[in-house]
């Protein structure tokens, strides 16, 4: 069984996630991993998934730490560091604060563990996800980026709400930038294997209107809960999953692009992907229709500027 990091247990996200990695089968090991000064609240977060353990009856080993030595071994290592978004912030606005903490934590992991995985969740993810390949020295297939996949599963809580289907009937996703210029694929959207837009309904379906639902869920949970935690650490346990016990499934996450979708290069940016153990064994080229490739481009060049932001406080 594996062993999993994750950097920034002592966040909402980080946390949670800990615990949801705790109780899958594949999991051996998990890392809490935290500033020094923070050991102390990992120590109370340990014994509580311990406890957590024992009512499931799982068995895991639960470890904390502090330093490079505690998570540079990990199979998979979860980033979850990072300044938290606050109302009225767009994930753009975190980049310079994070883009120092990533490098902090992630320099150097591809010299002393090149066969590990880097799972970066810390916002903006499709950004920090470039900044995390480059500075951990690790192959563009072991990086990769939550991205779109939480989008994309709260799209489909959407359609299926609205034709009034169970949510696996609903197969869709969204790529781009986790962020405002997200871009739904219509064209690729089905349920129960019939085109969305040949079911009774699309006509009084508003793709605008759901979008702008599913961009703004972030800051309306942060607005009323504080932060969003649950929805993100089952998205984060999912990916682990398929990584770990090698399930080959398509799912949409951030990665490094070079030339396979509308011949976009040098961005790490929601796209679909085949995930198994060797982290992302293949970039999906789906074909998108005019309208999609426009969006779709456009979302790049949002993310490739802030990438470039974000690369130029690293360098300093």
């Amino acid at each position: 069984m594996a062993k999993v990091a994750v950097i920034g247990a002592t966040g909402r996200v980080g946390s949670t996630t800990a615990a949801r990695l705790a109780m899958l089968d594949c999991v051996g090991e998990v890392a809490l991993i935290a500033r020094k000064r923070s050991v102390e609240r990992l120590k109370g977060l340990r014994r509580d998934i311990l406890d957590s353990l024992a009512a499931a009856q799982k068995d895991a080993e639960i470890t904390i730490g502090h330093r490079f030595e505690d998570y540079a071994d990990a199979d998979l290592i979860v980033m979850a560091a990072g300044v938290p978004r606050k109302p009225g912030q767009t994930r753009l606005d975190l980049t310079k604060d994070n883009a120092g903490i990533v490098r902090k934590y992630l320099e150097g992991i591809g010299e002393e563990n090149p066969d590990a995985i880097i799972l970066m969740v810390t916002n903006p993810v499709d950004v920090l996800t470039y900044v995390a390949l480059r500075v951990s020295g690790l192959d563009r297939h072991r990086v990769l980026g939550l991205g779109t996949h939480l989008d994309s599963m709260r799209f489909k809580v959407i359609i299926a709400e609205h034709f009034n289907v169970h949510m696996s009937e609903v197969h869709t996703r969204i790529i781009g930038e986790h962020g405002d210029t997200m871009v739904p694929v219509i064209s690729s959207t089905s349920i129960g294997g019939i085109p969305i837009t040949r079911m009774p309904g699309w006509e009084d379906f508003d793709v605008d209107k759901a979008v702008e639902e599913v961009k703004t869920a972030g800051q309306r949970i942060i607005e009323t809960w504080g932060g969003s935690q649950f929805g993100p650490a089952q998205a984060i346990a999912n990916l682990v999953r398929t990584i770990l016990q090698d399930e080959r499934r398509v799912l949409t996450v951030s990665a490094y692009l070079d030339g396979e979708i509308a011949g976009v290069r040098d961005v790490c940016i929601g796209v679909p992907a085949r995930l198994g153990r060797e982290g992302i064994l293949e970039i999906v080229p789906i074909k998108l229709d005019e309208r999609e490739i426009e969006a779709f481009k456009r979302s790049v060049k949002v993310v490739k500027r802030a990438t470039r932001e974000a690369m130029k406080v690293i360098e300093e």
